[in-house]
């Protein structure tokens, strides 16, 4: 099973990834993008750093699936790990979803609203980005809510949605969701 976090920035995808990899021996469905890597990040581990001509020969290859731009950089999928019976996870951008499943065995899409949108806002901003990609990332915040709320067929994409109020009984309601569809 793959199990699919998708929402605003700041909403705890990231949190949450980690939480179901320790805590359910999930793998890291890592993504594979020209992104600069973070300072705590680890390549093949949270996501796989390549340049951009290795993604362009990975995608041409078709060894890359899934695949787009956002905020200057690409990202995409092995389509082999798609393909996979490992139980996975990974977020995946919301307007990337339709082509995920499509691409991708049983998968578990969840998407994740924050329960105070100024507490997103507050996860976004102790990122240290530079002003520009933080405000940058702020608007992307206002419209990513506006087209999930407007647009029905999105919203039905998801197979669960899942309401973070940032507590550690939020972290263990959504292990307990995922255990259960795991046994199903």
């Amino acid at each position: 099973m793959i199990v699919t976090l998708s929402g605003i920035t700041g909403t705890g995808k990231s949190f949450f990834k980690d939480a179901i990899s320790k805590e359910l021996n999930f793998k890291n469905l890592a993504i594979v993008t020209t992104r600069n890597k973070r300072k705590n990040e680890v390549n093949g581990i949270d996501k796989e750093f390549v340049s951009e001509e290795e993604f362009e020969k990975l995608v041409k290859n078709k060894e890359v699936v899934v695949d787009f731009e956002f905020l200057g950089a690409k990202y995409g999928y092995r389509k082999e790990k798609l393909e996979s019976s490992e139980n996975q996870v990974t977020e995946v951008h919301y307007s990337t979803i339709y082509e995920f499943k499509k691409n991708a065995k049983n998968v578990f899409s969840i998407y994740m609203i924050p329960k105070d949108l100024e507490r997103a806002k507050q996860e976004l901003r102790k990122r240290n980005l530079s002003k520009e990609t933080e405000q940058k990332r702020l608007k992307e915040i206002d419209e990513h809510i506006k087209e999930y709320e407007q647009n029905k067929d999105l919203q039905k994409q998801f197979d669960y949605v899942f309401i973070n109020d940032y507590t550690e009984k939020a972290k263990n309601e959504l292990l307990k969701i995922i255990e259960k569809r795991r046994v199903e």
